[in-house]
């Protein structure tokens, strides 16, 4: 949720029209932006695949949105150049691969890859923190 703010607020600063879902089930879209589907993921990503990954039940609404807005948080151990980055994907462009890890199978996206772009770096102290503070992630 955190993460859909954060998103939402910076696509509000770019001058988009941003309508949020208010429906936390809502299996087509996180937000409407300029009329068009969006997803958000707040991702703490496999760091030594430089990658952020979802689960087969969210790949369909992934590559079924305009746009896809990945927040990286920052990870618990490792200094991470983009930690704090939104990536927005494209999702007709960008190529996914699939990662096996403890016989859980999920689909990967490089975070640098043609398709996928930096388009803001938070900055804040405190809302890297609070980010961080909430992640699940063990490095």
């Amino acid at each position: 949720m955190l993460g859909e703010k954060i998103v939402a607020k910076h696509l509000r600063d770019s001058g988009c029209i941003v309508e949020e879902s208010l429906n936390i089930f809502d299996s087509d879209k996180d937000m409407v932006v300029d009329g068009k589907n969006i997803e958000v993921k707040t991702n703490a990503p496999l760091f030594f695949y430089n990658s952020f990954t979802v689960s087969d039940k969210q790949y369909n609404k992934i590559i079924n949105s305009h746009r896809v807005y990945w927040l990286s948080v920052p990870l618990q151990t490792i200094n991470d150049e983009y930690a704090g980055c939104i990536f927005e994907m494209d999702p007709s462009i960008v190529k996914s691969y699939r990662i096996t890890m403890n016989n859980r199978s999920v689909t990967a996206f490089k975070r640098i890859q043609l398709g996928m772009k930096i388009v803001h770096k938070i900055e804040d102290p405190a809302i890297l923190k609070q980010l961080k503070d909430l992640s699940t992630s063990y490095l």
